[in-house]
């Protein structure tokens, strides 16, 4: 029973934080740590599970809707979902990404029965600065390739214009801070939320004055047969995301965004003309990435991502000491013996709440445009907010968000998916070369 509700609060919890942008894995933690004290390790691993599975299915929906990502590893649904939109198909788009999904997450827990033993024997592999080395360089490449048409030049200008935004703070390499030009809020860096709301989502809500009256309000609830006849003839997409999304997650810091990214790059070389594949390839990915992401942790003890700090943190104070993290068999035993059921009865259950819940969004966007535009910017101002009192720069978060949200205005034209990617690898890309080249 107790299990029971740890998965139920996590899934009521993630689809929350799926559905309110910016929200994510991470902050529900943080909000939720009072409440999460209170629970035990496998509750806590339920918890945090439940949570970081329901957020890629319902992160979905206010990416395809609205052109708002739910997370930073949302910003291809919103390229290619916003597609669907336009052309009236937005629960064709939820569908496909739903069952995706739901494959994805089928292969990671298959991959990593199969692979279980050469994981737990390699897993230092993907800690390796060589092997980041070659993924990085494959990430920037795809970057440049993928994107606005292949115009070379512009994704080239993008991604330098990503890694410059990520350079100001402190310094990976060496000690100190460098670029703030003497304004001290620059010694931690510009804050990802301006950045994805400047780039991403600025430009997609003023886009929403060139929607025909009525496209988002009148979309069509899509049959099941439908949605998985579209899905089955592109299932390639699906497995290629899902194998992708699984190795890249295993990548530390960058997981899911990786996964995401990477599987949409490829798949846009691919099959260029086919949003449907790219978006199948990339949801596959989140998921599949998403269960690959707590491998290191479950099997070793080491947290990857800013959310498994936390949870790690909270395993500790629950009786979870580091020793214990070394007993592999133990691990593996809690993996598959109480993980792994209820993560697919959470992508079950999760498939069943996300599609539908399609058709509820509808009755919220009954409005004109100028008052959709009104309201998002004032959802998307409020979480802008939110985040800089969490960070105590509320102030330096309002000038970031105007100055980014103008830029990104003046850049709509384009694809800015490279910036968003860069800037968020720009000091791990960075870090990782200088290593390389010292090697």
């Amino acid at each position: 029973m107790e299990q029971l509700i740890a998965v139920a609060f996590g899934i009521g919890v993630g689809v929350v934080a799926g559905v309110i942008p910016g929200v994510g894995v991470l902050l529900s933690m943080v909000i939720c740590t009072p409440i999460l004290l209170t629970m035990d390790i496998v509750s806590l691993l339920l918890f945090y599970m439940s949570v970081a599975s329901m957020v890629q299915f319902t992160g979905t929906v206010p990416s395809v809707y609205l052109g708002i990502p739910g997370e930073t590893n949302s910003l291809p649904a919103v390229i290619e979902g916003t597609k669907h939109t336009r052309r009236g198909q937005a629960a064709l788009a939820i569908g496909v990404a739903a069952l995706g999904s739901v494959i994805g997450s089928v292969v990671a827990v298959l991959v990593t029965w199969m692979l279980l033993g050469w994981l737990t024997e390699h897993m230092v592999v993907f800690f390796a600065n060589d092997v980041k080395f070659y993924i990085y360089s494959m990430v920037i490449v795809f970057s440049i390739w993928a994107y606005n048409n292949r115009n070379y030049l512009v994704n080239a200008g993008l991604c330098l214009l990503g890694f410059l935004l990520s350079m100001p703070g402190e310094n990976d390499i060496t000690p100190g801070f460098r670029y703030t030009m003497g304004i001290d809020d620059l010694k931690y860096g510009i804050p990802l939320m301006p950045v994805l709301i400047g780039f991403i989502v600025v430009p997609n809500l003023v886009k929403l004055k060139d929607v025909e009256t009525g496209t988002i309000a009148n979309q069509q609830i899509i049959q099941f047969v439908t949605v998985s006849k579209e899905f089955f003839t592109r299932i390639t997409s699906s497995i290629r995301g899902s194998i992708i999304g699984y190795f890249c997650g295993l990548v530390p810091g960058v997981t899911t965004v990786l996964s995401t990214n990477t599987s949409y790059s490829v798949e846009k070389r691919l099959h260029q003309d086919d949003s449907t594949r790219q978006l199948i390839a990339s949801e596959t990915a989140n998921n599949s990435g998403q269960f690959a992401s707590m491998l290191p942790l479950l099997l070793l003890g080491i947290p990857i991502t800013g959310s498994e700090v936390v949870l790690y943190s909270l395993l500790v104070d629950a009786g979870w000491s580091p020793f214990q993290f070394n007993n592999i068999p133990e691990n593996i035993q809690l993996i598959f013996g109480q993980i792994v059921p209820w993560f697919m009865f959470v992508n079950v259950v999760a498939l069943m709440i996300a599609w539908p819940f399609a058709k509820h969004i509808l009755s919220i966007l009954r409005f004109n445009k100028t008052t959709m535009m009104i309201v998002l910017g004032l959802i998307v101002l409020a979480t802008n907010t939110y985040m800089g009192y969490l960070d105590y720069r509320v102030w330096a978060y309002t000038v970031y968000l105007v100055l980014f949200g103008l830029l990104g205005l003046a850049l709509r034209r384009y694809e800015l998916v490279p910036v968003i990617f860069m800037f968020i690898l720009g000091s791990g890309i960075e870090a990782v070369y200088y290593r390389q080249f010292l090697l």
